[in-house]
């Protein structure tokens, strides 16, 4: 029986891609545009709310935290599919990875039916609708690639049941058939995906 299943490479380009219109967005704001976003310095909103030091000093200078958190997914995809991610603890890539796929699929999708209907989370005023789109977008494309990835990686680095020690299929320290890796990290021969 064949079944579809989504390629993890595939899914890794997805939703770097789902990013970029975001991280346009961010970066023509970081620039001082000003289509989209409420009047008024943001830096100070967010030190009036409460926000840590740091991520006011970041906003006064042009950096967006949550373009840096964007590009620390798009980071961790490219770790879950590709034979260097190997290199890192299985529990580094697949924690944060099902925890992205967990939490922003649903707040994008969320966030893409809410905000053209004039719904928001917490002080939003002053921002355009298509704001909501483009960032919703933007989450639920990171979340659902990081599941597909986080997916792919916990089959190809987990321990196959039946598979015992000396067994050409089984994933120890010698790594996964023949090639190199440290225990439950190498990649089949088949590759990633």
């Amino acid at each position: 029986m064949n079944s579809w299943r989504p390629k993890s490479s595939t899914a890794a380009w997805a939703g770097a891609v789902a990013l970029l219109p975001y991280a346009v967005m961010k970066t023509y704001w970081a620039f001082g545009g000003t289509a989209g976003r409420p009047a008024g310095d943001l830096a100070e909103q967010l030190r009036a709310h409460g926000a840590p030091e740091a991520l006011v000093w970041m906003e006064r200078h042009g950096l967006d935290f949550t373009v840096l958190g964007a590009l620390a997914g798009a980071v961790l995809l490219v770790a879950l599919v590709l034979p260097w991610g190997t290199w890192l603890p299985r529990w580094v890539l697949l924690v944060p990875g099902w925890a992205g796929a967990v939490l922003l699929t649903p707040y994008g999708l969320a966030t893409m039916v809410a905000a053209p209907l004039g719904f928001t989370v917490g002080d939003a005023e002053g921002w355009s609708w298509w704001v909501g789109l483009v960032a919703g977008a933007a989450f639920a494309g990171l979340g659902a690639a990081l599941g597909v990835c986080s997916w792919s990686c916990q089959r190809r680095t987990g321990h196959r049941p039946g598979a015992g020690p000396g067994s050409s299929d089984a994933v120890g320290a010698s790594g996964a058939r023949g090639l190199p890796g440290r225990e439950g990290e190498a990649y089949s021969s088949a590759g990633p995906g």
